[in-house]
């Protein structure tokens, strides 16, 4: 029985194997597509370049127990007029990627200010 039970969790890790290294399981990256050029990669970092650019920020040093959320909710003198999920996403834009869930206090980070919006 334990025989078996061993073979059965050999063919399954093998198994395992030979999916990631024949398909894979991450996403493929953006040089790796052979339909993208080196012209659209080009033209897709001024895109985002400029998105980035057109978005209103404000520079704040992260505090003890600050959030994103809870920078810009004090920063603003009224409600929250975007969805979370674009909030988090501005903020990513603005600081280079950086997970807002990992600020750290002491660092400065440009924060989007919705103050101006409707």
């Amino acid at each position: 029985m334990k025989k078996l039970a061993g073979l059965l969790v050999f063919l399954i890790v093998a198994y395992a194997v030979y999916n990631d290294l024949s398909i894979g399981t991450l996403p493929a990256a953006k040089m790796q597509d052979p339909e993208i050029s080196k012209m659209e990669l080009v033209e897709m970092e001024k895109a985002e370049t400029q998105t980035t650019q057109e978005i209103p920020f404000f520079e704040h040093e992260v505090l003890p127990g600050d959030t994103v959320l809870s920078v810009i909710d004090s920063y603003m003198d009224k409600p929250l007029g975007v969805p979370v999920s674009q909030a988090v996403e501005d903020f990513k834009k603005l600081n280079d990627g950086t997970d807002p869930q990992k600020i750290k206090f002491g660092n400065v980070y440009k924060f989007p200010d919705y103050s101006s919006q409707n």
